[in-house]
Parts: C-alpha cells; sequence; structure tokens
C-alpha cells in the first residue's frame, strides 16, 4: 500500500517540475499531464485498498461475534 502513497507524490513532483523553468513548453504540458495522471490513480489505487482492508476487517469482527 505504500507504494501508491509514493506513486502520488513522484506524481506531485512531475506536476511540480515544469514550474522550475526547466523544461519548454511541449515538456511542460507532458509532465503536468502525466503528473495529473499518476497522482490521482495512485490516490485513488490507495483509498481502494485501504477501504478494502477495512471492509475485510470488518467482516472478521462480525463473523467472531
Amino acid at each position: 500500500m505504500w507504494q501508491q502513497w509514493v506513486t502520488a507524490v513522484l506524481g506531485l513532483v512531475a506536476i511540480a517540475v515544469p514550474f522550475m523553468a526547466l523544461s519548454a513548453s511541449a515538456l511542460a504540458w507532458t509532465l503536468i499531464i502525466g503528473g495529473i495522471a499518476t497522482a490521482v490513480l495512485s490516490v485513488w489505487t490507495a483509498m481502494r485498498e485501504q477501504s478494502a482492508e477495512y471492509h475485510q476487517q470488518t467482516l472478521r469482527e462480525i463473523r467472531q461475534t
């Protein structure tokens, strides 16, 4: 699960790189779009896995009672 959060941070870094005056327009847009996609998908995956773990734990607790 921690891998998704690391990927999300890397996506945010990719969004920030073009604003550091390091690249041309085409590269900047590529990094922005790629970074947004990486961050959004990584956060979505991490939240989905966390939700699945919560539901599995809840079911275990119900079965034990």
